[in-house]
């Protein structure tokens, strides 16, 4: 496959071809992996002591299995030649989908560490005054 392909309007709209063996695997492990991963964030995140790492887990982990569950239907929607959810450029959207969300997920991550952080410290502070 040429770069310039990919500016072509027919590679991402036409009739695609079958998916080969290897891609379909890779496909598969990917998005499976992503789906599983999140999940387990979603079972394990309340486990978490500090409370900045908790929301960030929990962020991750429901965005990871959206994505993963996403993938998966486009994937299985191109090997079983579903109209409309087979073409390339729902994998393209998914993609730019996963970039945006890894990128909100990082910026909101950095955002809130400092304020997190600055509010457990206060309640730690006002906690070892209050009675029990």
């Amino acid at each position: 496959m040429y770069l310039a392909q990919l500016a072509t309007f027919a590679y991402w709209f036409d009739f695609p071809r079958p998916i080969s063996t290897f891609t379909l695997v890779l496909f598969i492990a990917v998005f499976a992996t992503l789906f599983v991963g999140g999940l387990l964030a979603l079972m394990f995140y309340p486990k978490i002591e500090d409370r900045w790492k908790r929301r960030v887990v929990r962020r991750s982990g429901s965005g990871s299995a959206w994505i993963g569950v996403l993938g998966l239907m486009f994937v299985f929607a191109r090997v079983e030649y579903i109209p409309l959810f087979m073409y390339r450029f729902w994998f393209l959207i998914l993609g730019v989908a996963f970039v945006l969300w890894a990128v909100r997920l990082n910026r909101y991550a950095r955002e809130r560490k400092e304020k997190l952080i600055e509010e457990t410290r206060l309640y730690q502070t006002k906690q070892k005054y209050l009675k029990h």
